[in-house]
């Protein structure tokens, strides 16, 4: 009788392990093998179809670069395009979509085709050209994997924007600067996915709740950007893990 036990006792033992191993195998290993090699094959496609923008951020001129042909050769390879974000000392070098929703381009690449880590995209709210007062770019956070807009939570760190304060954005106008002045950490929905700022106090309202819930700023004061002409911002956002909900927001002026 207690041969007998403890053969079903080994059994069990042995069929649980096959489960937990089942389990892992389908639940976590599969899924994250799956989603580096689409992350490392975006990293090689966007690679070959790099419009090399890519001067050193802080010798970048301010005020737009005219570079058509960069536009147009990343234009030719989506007619979804309407840029490409690069910051230096980050992953981030990236082309940035945008369609007629916000949720498309969360699971597909730049080719359209599903992929599970989707591309930089441009909220379908704001203007493409990023002439909007506001310009919102989301993209994932890969828990574990340092792809897509990982590295803006490396921003929570004041010290890291200290070393790297710009980034450069090519539209259709040209390339700009975009100069980093604010981390914010944010529930979603949050003030930030406002995109609507029609009034001059909406825009006013807009910058004080940027520099009420951020968790550090540089470079500005919200009564300068207030007095800035023609100003307009650049928010790029990631899901954060320090709680539910939670997203990384890093926001910058374009110049």
């Amino acid at each position: 009788m207690k041969k007998l036990v403890m053969i079903l006792l080994v059994v069990a033992l042995i069929a649980g392990a096959g489960y937990c191993a089942y389990r892992y195998i389908n639940d976590i290993y599969i899924p994250n093998h799956e989603i580096t090699d689409a992350a490392d094959e975006q990293r090689a496609y966007f690679d070959k179809i790099n419009p090399t923008i890519g001067a050193d951020a802080d010798e970048t001129s301010s005020g737009a670069s005219k570079a058509p042909s960069a536009f147009e050769s990343l234009k030719a390879q989506s007619n979804d395009a309407v840029g490409w974000i690069k910051i230096d000392g980050t992953v981030i070098d990236y082309p940035v979509v945008q369609t007629t929703d916000n949720s498309f381009y969360l699971n597909n690449g730049f080719d359209k085709e599903y992929n599970g880590v989707g591309c930089p995209f441009l909220d379908y709210r704001c203007k493409s050209d990023f002439s909007s007062f506001v310009s919102i770019v989301y993209a994932h956070h890969i828990q574990g994997y340092q792809a897509m807009f990982a590295d803006i939570t490396r921003y929570a760190d004041s010290s890291f924007m200290e070393a790297y304060p710009y980034g450069v954005l090519l539209t259709k106008t040209g390339v700009h600067r975009v100069r980093f002045f604010a981390y914010m950490l944010l529930p979603n929905p949050s003030f930030a996915y406002q995109t609507e700022q029609e009034t001059e106090s909406d825009r006013e309202g807009y910058i004080d709740e940027i520099f009420n819930q951020a968790a550090y700023t540089r470079t500005y004061t919200a009564q300068e950007l207030k007095n800035k002409k023609d100003l307009h911002l650049l928010l790029l956002s990631t899901c954060s893990y320090e709680a539910w909900n939670a997203r990384g927001v890093l926001a910058g002026v374009i110049e």
